[in-house]
Formats: structure tokens, sequence, C-alpha cells
């Protein structure tokens, strides 16, 4: 069963996403909480795993990471126990900032994060292409970021009446 959040939770959840950095007072004052209780249930959101972690969102390309490919694998119909193996060697390449299972032809999607286009041929060659069962990789290289959110539509999620 999911937990159940109130409209000040919500809140409070809202504006953690854009700047977790704001004080605990500025929030409360935000909320229409006194900063005690703020932090209580910012601690109870922590604990009941709403909140995971705090992080710094990075500017890539700042730091040359201009490259974002999205790269769908397909496992060998033979290999599909196999499937936790591949899941498990993908989480070690820091080069790959997501990956999801898929619907489709493919198995899975992965978001490729690199500095140019050799150091992604090198990825490949050296490492994904070197993991066992894969049958097919596709690439597809993104021209230009549109939308990027680390956000949840929480205007969706359900509150809980008092």
């Amino acid at each position: 069963m999911l937990p159940k959040i109130d409209n000040t939770d919500k809140k409070i959840l809202k504006i953690l996403q854009k700047d977790s950095d704001i004080s605990n007072a500025e929030l409360a004052d935000k909320v229409g909480l006194s900063p005690a209780p703020c932090w209580r249930r910012i601690k109870r959101l922590e604990e009941k795993g709403i909140i995971k972690r705090r992080v710094a969102i990075i500017d890539s390309d700042s730091l040359g990471l201009e490259i974002v490919v999205f790269t769908t694998v397909k496992i060998s119909a033979q290999a599909q126990h196999g499937l936790e193996d591949f899941e498990r060697r993908v989480s070690r390449f820091d080069e790959i900032t997501e990956c999801y299972t898929v619907s489709g032809g493919m198995d899975y999607i992965l978001r490729v994060v690199t500095t140019d286009m050799r150091a992604y041929e090198r990825f490949l060659r050296d490492h994904l292409l070197q993991l066992p069962n894969i049958a097919e990789v596709h690439s597809r290289f993104a021209v230009s970021q549109v939308k990027y959110s680390t956000g949840l539509p929480l205007d969706l999620v359900e509150t809980k009446t008092p």
C-alpha cells in the first residue's frame, strides 16, 4: 500500500524538488508551519522512503559531458534468465546514468552521458558490447535538450483526507 501524504506534505515536497538547500525555517514559513513540525514532517517523509536523498544537479555541459545517447539493448532470447546479470553489470558503468526495462522489441533503454563520439565508441566497444548475451544495440543521439526535470508531477498524487 502506498503511503498517503497530505496537502502540507505535498507543498513541502514541491518546494524541496525545486530547492533542497532551502533552510528549514524558510521552508516552514512557505508551507505555514513552525520549524519543528516542518522538520518532523521531512524526517517522516525520509523514513517512509518518499524522500530518498538530496543531491546537487550538475550542469553536464559545463564539464564537457555534452553527448547524451539513448541506447537500446536486446538480450539474446536464450539468455533471458541472464537479465539480472546484465542489470548488475551495467549498474557499474558511470556513463550509464539511467537504465530501464522496456516493452516492445528491445529489453532495455540506457541513458548514456559522455564527452564526445569517440568516448561513446570506446564505451560501446570496450564495455557494453563486451557483456555476455547482447543480441542487439541501437544508439540514438540527443540533438538538443528541450526539457529536463528531476521533479515529479505531485499534483497527480492522491492526498489523504483529514
